[in-house]
């Protein structure tokens, strides 16, 4: 399939569709285990204070601020005959999966070593990843032009996206039960699935095309594009609403195995829950591709977010001999996964044609490099301010024989507030931005002609 051959029908055959959406498997593998497991292997496992791993995890964020703009900017001036993004799949996808392999070892080391350890394999596979999900996502807007049909293409991805993160939970759980060291059940899991993170990247390298280097314009200065990215008012609300949207889904990943732990005293089926919220998004997802084809992305998004809101909340207020309960929220928790996963990834080809009017030029590396920037900075706020608050109100870390402490009511109230009230607030500030949204069908249409015309 060559991408100059998709773009002027706009539609995309199905099995193209499915081939490009595995590469989606090369980040969401690594991020579900990240999202689930990685404050709770860092507290739990590698036994470090939660305030060392909170900032473990926080500090390589401030690495995000220089890599993700540069690697995007990057991407807009390279000049290879593998592309501009392509090339970024080829040499970034080794990288990604043993970077990611080292970050589940547990050294002898001090507390202060193993947390400096952490945050430094942590930078090196965060590069990678940026590596590969900004070349991957950059192709995305090349695919197809038409409105819709983005919102079917992202609705592949990202079934592709919540199953890679289904299959890692479920693998997770499947080792569990046959090895009942955690450290070596980590060391394995995180060998196992970052040797499975190299290969999508080739396949998409494999099944797609780009024009030649010649063919493209000539790339804003590194300052003139900084500035239009961020200046970019429809951009600058969609990551509002998906930082805002992926903070949440962030903070719920990692609180389902605590309040299965330690509200509702379950270790057992903790990872239950997690497959159950996560398989119950891909049914969702088809769902609300429909919405967003019936009414409109944004209005989607609101809709969706809303509904969502409601049911975090009815979670967070559940007493804790209510199992039955929990599993049927975590199912309903699946619509507002499938939301902020499918609709803020449709809407940002939208807003690459709306720059493209005003600057004569496709920066899809760029956009997709911050819009990179802040899917992580979302996952490392949520893990560092739940991280923070466990220390603040006396998170008793496991000792070495494994066994689940009783935690005091503090710590306990303190996960019954991220799993409702905090997560309620963060959607309903991702519903205003979403409300100021100003890319329609019809706007979209008026832009591809203005486009169409100028080609012409």
């Amino acid at each position: 399939m060559n991408i100059d051959q998709a773009i002027p029908s706009g539609r995309l055959p199905a099995r193209f569709k499915m081939l490009f959406s595995t590469g989606d498997l090369s980040t969401s593998i690594p991020l579900a285990i990240l999202m689930f497991f990685q404050l709770y292997f860092l507290t739990d496992v590698a036994r470090l204070r939660p305030d060392y791993a909170g900032w473990a995890v926080g500090l390589p964020r401030l690495w995000d601020a220089i890599n993700d703009p540069l690697i995007g900017l990057l991407s807009d001036r390279l000049r290879t005959r593998w592309g501009r993004r392509r090339v970024l799949l080829l040499f970034g996808a080794v990288p990604l999966g043993l970077s990611f392999m080292l970050m589940w070892f547990v050294p002898p080391f001090s507390q202060a070593g193993l947390a400096v350890y952490y945050a430094a394999t942590f930078i090196v596979f965060d590069t990678a990843f940026t590596v590969v999900h900004v070349g991957y996502n950059a192709l995305t807007p090349e695919l197809t032009s038409d409105y819709d049909e983005r919102s079917s293409l992202n609705g592949y991805r990202m079934m592709f996206s919540i199953g890679g993160t289904l299959g890692a939970i479920i693998l997770a759980t499947v080792l569990g039960w046959f090895i009942s060291d955690a450290r070596l059940l980590f060391t394995i899991l995180g060998v196992g699935l970052g040797l499975a993170s190299i290969l999508p990247p080739l396949i998409v390298f494999n099944i797609t095309h780009e024009k030649p280097s010649e063919e493209k314009n000539k790339p804003l200065s590194w300052g003139q594009s900084m500035k239009m990215t961020l200046g970019n008012r429809p951009f600058r609300l969609v990551m509002g609403l998906y930082l805002l949207a992926w903070t949440t889904a962030s903070i719920l990943a990692a609180m389902l195995v605590y309040f299965a732990n330690y509200r509702l005293r379950v270790p057992e089926q903790a990872n239950y829950f997690v497959l159950i919220a996560e398989g119950s998004a891909i049914f969702f997802i088809p769902f609300w591709v429909w919405v967003a084809q019936k009414l409109d992305k944004r209005r989607a998004f609101i809709l969706g977010t809303l509904t969502w809101i409601v049911v975090l909340l009815g979670i967070s207020a559940l007493p804790a001999d209510a199992i039955a309960f929990a599993y049927l929220l975590a199912a309903l928790s699946g619509s507002g996964i499938a939301t902020a996963y499918v609709l803020p990834w449709a809407m940002i080809p939208d807003i690459i044609e709306h720059d493209q009017v005003q600057t004569g030029q496709r920066r899809e590396g760029s956009y997709y490099a911050f819009a990179s920037f802040f899917q992580k900075l979302a996952t490392a706020l949520a893990l560092w301010g739940m991280g923070q608050s466990l220390a603040y109100t006396g998170y008793i870390t496991p000792d070495a024989s494994g066994a689940l402490p009783i935690q005091p009511e503090s710590a306990v109230r303190a996960i019954r507030f991220f799993t409702g009230p905090v997560p309620a607030v963060l959607l309903i500030l991702a519903v205003v931005f979403a409300w100021n949204y100003p890319i329609t069908r019809e706007s979209h249409q008026a832009t591809l002609r203005v486009l169409a015309e100028r080609e012409a």
